[in-house]
C-alpha cells in the first residue's frame, strides 16, 4: 500500500478506491456523486462537465467515479437510468394529464436534469440513447392505447402529443425568460409551477375524444347545432 507524507512529517497510508474503509457506505457515496454530477451536467452539459469538479463537489476522489461508474459516460448513463426509473412509470400509473402535471413539478424540483437534456449536442448520439429511446417508445405505445380508449382524439398523432407535452413540462426551466414574459410570473416560484402544471393538465384533458365530439356539434356561428331550442322571449 502506498504512503504519503503529511504536514507533521509523519507518513500515513494512502487508501486506494478499493479500500473497504473508503467503501464503508457505498450507497451514500454513489448518491453524493450522482447529485454532484446532476448539477455539473446541468451547468455544462455532457461534453463540458469535468469529472474532477464532480468529485470535488461530492467530496470524494475522482478515482471513485471510475470505480463506481466507469467514468463520465457511465455516470451520465446512470443518471439517465435514474431519471427513466423515476419518471417513466408515471405515464403508466397515472392518467396522462396527471402524469404530465407531475412532470412539470419534477422539472421544478430537479431543474438540472432538464438543463442537461437541453445541453445535449445537436445531431450527436447522447450517452444511454438506446435505453432512453426504448422507454420513450413504450410511452408512445401507451399513449396509443389510451387513444384507443378515447383519452385522445383519434385525429391526433400521439408522437406529436408526446413531444409537445414533454417540451411543455420542461419549458419553464429551459426557457425561463420567455415563460416569465408570457405569464408575467416568476417561473422559478412554486406558485407559478402549481398554476402552470394545472393549466397543462387542463389542456390535455381538452384533447379527449368526448371533447372532440362536443366541439363538432358547435356551428360556425358559435351556437350548438342539433340542440333543443331555448326559451322564447316571453319565457
Amino acid at each position: 500500500m502506498a504512503a504519503e507524507e503529511t504536514t507533521s512529517g509523519k507518513r500515513q497510508r494512502r487508501r486506494s478506491p478499493e479500500d473497504p474503509g473508503r467503501r464503508r457506505d457505498p450507497v451514500r457515496t454513489r448518491r453524493a456523486i450522482l447529485a454532484a454530477a446532476t448539477a455539473e451536467f446541468g451547468a455544462h452539459g455532457f461534453d463540458g462537465a469535468r469529472v474532477v469538479q464532480i468529485a470535488k463537489a461530492a467530496g470524494v476522489s475522482h478515482q471513485l467515479i471510475t470505480y463506481y461508474f466507469g467514468g463520465k459516460r457511465g455516470l451520465y448513463e446512470a443518471l439517465s437510468e435514474q431519471w427513466l426509473e423515476t419518471s417513466m412509470p408515471l405515464t403508466h400509473a397515472l392518467p396522462y394529464a396527471e402524469a404530465v402535471q407531475r412532470y412539470v413539478q419534477m422539472a421544478h424540483e430537479d431543474p438540472d436534469w432538464a438543463r442537461t437534456l437541453a445541453r445535449e449536442e445537436f445531431g450527436a448520439r447522447p450517452p444511454a440513447e438506446d435505453d432512453r429511446a426504448a422507454e420513450l417508445f413504450k410511452t408512445v405505445e401507451e399513449l396509443r392505447a389510451r387513444q384507443a380508449r378515447g383519452e385522445f382524439r383519434s385525429d391526433l398523432d400521439v408522437g406529436a402529443v408526446s413531444l409537445a407535452f414533454f417540451a411543455a413540462s420542461i419549458a419553464p426551466v429551459i426557457l425561463p425568460w420567455i415563460a416569465r414574459e408570457f405569464t408575467q410570473q416568476d417561473p422559478a416560484s412554486q406558485e407559478f409551477t402549481d398554476h402552470y402544471s394545472e393549466q397543462v393538465a387542463r389542456m390535455i384533458s381538452a384533447l379527449a375524444e368526448v371533447a372532440f365530439g362536443e366541439s363538432a356539434a358547435v356551428g360556425e356561428s358559435g351556437e350548438e347545432t342539433g340542440s333543443a331550442p331555448g326559451p322564447g322571449p316571453g319565457a
